[in-house]
This record gives C-alpha cells, structure tokens and sequence, in this order.
C-alpha cells in the first residue's frame, strides 16, 4: 500500500515539475515575442515604404555603370590611408592588449584585485564603437587619419585584450608551473612558458581583428578621420554614381585581398599546431 502511495506522489510531484517548467517556458516565450513587437514598431519598419522605394533603388543601380576613373590616383592614395589607419591601430591595441589580458588571465595575473576593475574598463572600450572613438578624438586631435588610428586603437583594445585573456586562461598549467619553480621572474616566465603557447593563438586573433579594422576604417572618413570614406561620402551626397562605382570596386578588392591574406595566415598557424 504504501508503494502505491509513493507511486502516486511521484508521479504528483512529476506532473507539478512539467507544469512548472511549462509555465516558465511560456513566460519566456511570450516575453520574446513582446520584445520582438516592441523592437519592431520602435524600429519603424514598414515594407510598404521599401517597396516604393524600390523604383528610385533601381535607377540608382543603372546609373553605377561605367566606372569614373578619372580621379583614380586620388582613391588610391585615400585607399592607402585606410588601411594605414587599420594597421597602425591594429599595432597600437596589440601592444595595450598584452599588459592588460596578463594583468587580467587567472593564471598569471600579478595583482587579482586589479582584474575586476580591468574587466569593466574592457568592456566600456569595447561597448563604444570605433566610430565615436573616432568622433571623440576628431574634436580633440583635429580631422585626419590620426583621429581614425586612435577611433580604432581604442576600441580594438577592449575586444583584443578579451579574446587574450580567454587564449591566456585556456593554457596548460604545467609548463608555467615549471618554469616558476625553476625561481624564473613573471618576464621570463611569460617569455619561455606563456608565449610559446598562446603565441599561435595571440597571432590568430590579431590577423582577425586587423582584417575586421579594415572594414571598419572604411567608415571613419564619414565623421572626418580620414581614408577612402570620406571619398565615398562626398560621392553619396553628389549622387556621382560613376565615381562612387569606382570607390565601391576599390573598397572590395583592399577588403578582399585583406579577407584572403588573413585566412591564409590563419591556416598557417593551424598547420604549425
């Protein structure tokens, strides 16, 4: 009798916990979908508006061709300045990130208390995007590629120093273990214990982010730090869709070279591990 009894509390307390996680999937469903109505009316979608877009979409698409060539010696130049722009703020968030993520990584951070702190500050680099950066610094340093170069250091430095410091914390103990027995100081450690390790990894993200950076400088001439946007700005606002062809089939090839050399230093690296 007493099994029966059991039996059907069981079975009681099964059917209440299939309830209860019947309701909370509900609530979580109908949650979702309130925040997706609200997104879309504070969006202001509206295809009826595209849709008779779409006519002035279409002549502007037939007045791309043929390319103006006329100016090119000019784009390239302004080309060249965006992707300076990339490397140098790639190069610039590279030697910021590497303090940081030691200061920050579990392992081998000198001061635990600092790392907290480090994190938020990460975070409010990253959370702010290249382009405001860039604004902020326009005001501060004047137009021109250096603004951009600082835009992109900056904000580069909170996604870097993140992806660093979860390379750093992924590393095998025993070799740094080692090393520090041996009496080796935090350099030395870092330089035959650390670096051996994570380098492939520390190399693989900032190929990622350097070609990532290209993309974005690409815009920053639009808020005055220079390179091939400004350019495309300028093009947008004559409606010169002859030259603006000619800016877009630039921006393709510097953006699609950079995917390709990108990738390939990546499977590189793989290769070697």
């Amino acid at each position: 009798m007493s099994d029966r009894w059991e039996s059907i509390l069981n079975s009681h307390e099964q059917e209440q916990r299939s309830l209860g996680r019947l309701l909370k999937q509900g609530f979580w469903g109908v949650l979702a979908i309130a925040v997706l109505i609200a997104s879309w009316r504070l969006s202001e979608i509206s295809p009826a508006d595209f849709w008779q877009g779409l006519p002035r979409l279409g002549n502007w698409l037939t007045r791309l061709w043929p390319p103006d060539f006329t100016e090119l010696p000019d784009f390239l130049m302004a080309t060249a300045e965006t992707l300076a722009i990339a490397i140098m703020g790639t190069l610039a968030a590279m030697i910021a990130a590497i303090p940081l993520s030691l200061c920050i990584a579990r392992p081998l951070s000198p001061v635990p208390q600092l790392a907290p702190l480090l994190r938020v500050l990460l975070n409010l680099l990253r959370g702010i995007d290249t382009a405001i950066f860039a604004l902020f610094f326009v005001s501060i340093v004047g137009l021109g590629p250096f603004a951009g170069v600082l835009g992109v250091a900056f904000h580069t430095t909170g996604s870097m120093a993140k992806l660093y410091v979860e390379v750093l914390e992924t590393l095998p103990l025993e070799p740094i273990e080692a090393i520090a027995v041996t009496g080796a100081d935090r350099l030395r450690t870092f330089i035959f214990a650390v670096l051996p390790e994570a380098l492939p990894g520390l190399i693989g993200i900032s190929l990622y982010l350097w070609e990532f950076n290209v993309r974005s400088s690409v815009i920053l001439g639009i808020v005055g730090a220079g390179g091939i946007g400004y350019e495309l700005l300028v093009s947008l606002k004559l409606l010169d869709f002859s030259r603006l062809t000619t800016i877009l089939l630039l921006i393709l090839a510097m953006v699609s070279a950079i995917d390709a050399l990108s990738a390939y230093g990546r499977h590189q690296l793989n290769l070697k591990n």
